[in-house]
């Protein structure tokens, strides 16, 4: 069981949960709490007042609202190359407009821990099982007025950590659970900015043997604005900044974490971006930088990421087609 434990505490380094999770009882399904999407990653992870692509089901489903067309996005990550090579996240998710109805999509999450070799108590290899987490979701986003709208995401969320044979008391360590966002996108066109709101992973908790003994989900609550300084034919700026708190139990008040980023558009074919995470409890206090190419309904995206200072940065790649 070693192993599994590197993994899980190597991605509360990654997700800048580790302080707030060392200080009271850990989050459980750490795959919802892993953003997807390298654009995002680039600007700082500052993304709920943007949420203009599939990537929105996870970020804010009230961008949903505004979904445009049909959006595909495909994200692979391999998260903690510094503990195990073979701990890896994969995202894919789809978006599409409905005629008078808003914007309809689905997610699949898969968390990897990788393989483990089961021993028993003399040491002796047992066996070697696989452990992971997997997360399905709808979504559903409207715009209840005019440059106002709101959306739901409905998640299951199965956690696959241990068979039986290799426990002690010969239970499986498994867990399913339910779990709900909501968010919401306003649009102030005048000023050239939206504002954006998501509450996050609003469910039961997730008990693997022991009801007893249930971790709560990685519950959050993010506000966030983006404005647009500068915009022509040619050119575009985008300026975001994000601000998040942990809905875990006995925090104190305050927020967790900071977000700013920037994005820099060239004739709607290359972008540049960079920003900044200040998360003190997480240990990252680190720039981010990104870019992006475009091309006939094509994306592909490129992130250098901080993850605790424990850890190295990590490359993070998606890719998506809209049409």
């Amino acid at each position: 069981m070693s192993r599994i434990l590197s993994a899980i505490l190597g991605l509360l380094l990654v997700t800048g949960l580790a302080g707030t999770a060392r200080a009271q009882s850990e989050a459980g399904a750490q795959s919802l709490l892993i953003a997807p999407g390298a654009r995002s990653d680039g600007m700082g992870r500052a993304f709920v007042a943007v949420s203009d692509d599939a990537s929105a089901v996870w970020w804010n489903p009230g961008g949903m609202a505004f979904a445009q067309g049909h959006d595909v996005n495909f994200n692979y990550y391999q998260l903690v190359p510094d503990l195990a090579d073979d701990v890896n996240f994969s995202y894919l998710t789809y978006v599409q407009h409905v005629e008078g109805w808003g914007g309809i999509g689905g997610s699949l999450g898969y968390l990897s821990y990788g393989k483990s070799q089961a021993t028993d108590d003399l040491g002796t290899d047992i066996g070697e099982f696989t452990s992971y987490e997997i997360a399905p979701t709808i979504a559903y986003g409207t715009e209840v007025v005019n440059n106002f709208g709101m959306g739901v995401s409905l998640k299951l969320v199965r956690v696959d950590l241990a068979p039986a044979f290799v426990s002690l008391d010969g239970r499986a360590g498994r867990g399913t659970t339910f779990a709900a966002d909501i968010g919401a996108l306003l649009k102030a066109p005048g000023i050239k900015s939206s504002f954006g709101a998501a509450i996050q992973n609003l469910g039961p908790n997730i008990a693997y043997i022991d009801e007893d003994q249930s971790d709560p989900l990685g519950r959050n609550l993010k506000v966030g604005v983006a404005y647009t300084p500068f915009e022509n034919e040619v050119h575009r700026v985008l300026v975001v900044a994000d601000a998040n708190r942990f809905l875990l139990p006995n925090r104190t008040l305050g927020v967790d974490v900071w977000d700013v980023g920037a994005e820099y558009e060239f004739n709607r074919l290359l972008a540049l971006r960079t920003g900044y995470i200040s998360d003190p409890r997480g240990t990252i206090q680190d720039m981010t930088f990104g870019l992006g190419l475009k091309y006939h309904g094509f994306r592909f995206d490129y992130a250098s990421a901080p993850q605790s200072k424990y850890l190295e940065r990590v490359n993070r790649f998606s890719a998506s087609y809209h049409f």
